[in-house]
């Protein structure tokens, strides 16, 4: 994520000082990160982001130090995500939301439907690509936070980010955008693609069975649609374990061998590898093997095994493959 920027004098961040202990918050219930992240559908790391940066978060905490969402703090946070979604910037967003009472918070909700407040498919797009265009880091994260917040990352892949990332392609082909914009956009996508298959991986991690082995041959930053695919199967509840560039074929394999998931799926492997992959098929390892790599025209191609002829695929092809072989 971009790194904070010091705090400007407009945009007050909670102190010390400013937390109200839970044992005070009078009637209202007070929730945790976790559970606002479960029930608003925005990424904890978000909820972090927006809290750092703009003093939009819990105003309570325990006596142990855990932060407090009360309902209020609550309606705030899905204001500024609405807002956002619209077009608001995320500072002027919070900087509404923080001044509004408790009866303004919920008329103003009340007065947003979700056909209101977010940008038509088309608006997204042309955003992204302006942001990008122009090296708007801080726009780019805005417009992305907002988008996964509340909408399925299939969904956000396929309608915007897979289009944004081949016009800007295409853009920077005919000389209309610079490389380093492009960099910057795809650097963009790829952390924000994390932070939805972190948080929703983090659930998992302790003692639940990987189901699929995700690994990569080559950088994340020119993989996008295998980030992409890792997220979505984490957003739908598929323990993974992943694993990058540096770890080798031979290493990968073994790594299968000892955590016998259903579906092993290897990315931009080398050629020369499949003499490795045929010994370990042959040694009657259990579950499915899909080889990938990225595709023209489509976004990617993938093959079962050694033998089976590639299949021109998408990412969300390529997700339901995988959860019709764990499900």
């Amino acid at each position: 994520m971009v790194k904070d920027s010091p705090g400007r004098p407009d945009e007050p961040r909670p102190t010390a000082g400013e937390w109200v202990d839970v044992a005070h918050a009078g009637g209202d219930l007070t929730w945790g990160v976790g559970a606002v992240s479960s029930r608003l559908g925005v990424a904890a790391s978000t909820l972090r982001t927006w809290e750092r940066r703009y003093g939009i978060g819990p105003s309570h905490r325990t006596h142990g130090g855990h932060r407090r969402y009360t309902e209020r703090d609550i309606s705030r946070v899905e204001l500024v995500r609405r807002m956002v979604a619209r077009g608001v910037s995320a500072q002027d967003a919070a900087r509404v939301a923080r001044h509004l009472d408790r009866d303004d918070l919920s008329s103003a909700l009340r007065g947003e439907s979700p056909s209101q407040t977010d940008l038509a498919t088309d608006d997204l797009l042309d955003s992204l690509l302006a942001a990008a265009t122009a090296a708007d880091e801080q726009r780019l994260h805005d417009l992305l936070l907002a988008m996964l917040a509340g909408t399925p990352v299939l969904e956000v892949w396929r309608d915007v980010l897979s289009p944004t990332l081949c016009r800007l392609t295409h853009e920077v082909s005919r000389g209309a955008v610079t490389p380093e914009s492009q960099t910057l956009a795809r650097k963009a996508v790829l952390e924000h693609l994390h932070d939805v298959r972190g948080t929703q991986d983090a659930r998992r991690r302790n003692g639940v069975k990987a189901q699929v082995l995700l690994a990569t041959f080559v950088d994340e930053a020119k993989a996008l649609p295998f980030v992409a695919w890792g997220a979505a199967l984490a957003q739908a509840d598929i323990g993974l374990r992943i694993v990058g560039p540096d770890v080798d074929l031979r290493e990968v394999l073994d790594l299968a061998t000892h955590l016998s998931p259903s579906v092993v799926v290897t990315w931009g492997a080398p050629a020369e590898s499949a003499s490795l992959v045929r010994r370990h098929l042959d040694a009657g390892q259990s579950g499915s093997f899909i080889r990938a790599s990225g595709a023209w025209p489509d976004e990617m191609s993938i093959r079962f095994g050694l033998e089976a002829p590639e299949i021109p695929t998408d990412v969300h092809g390529a997700v339901r493959q995988v959860l019709d072989r764990v499900r």
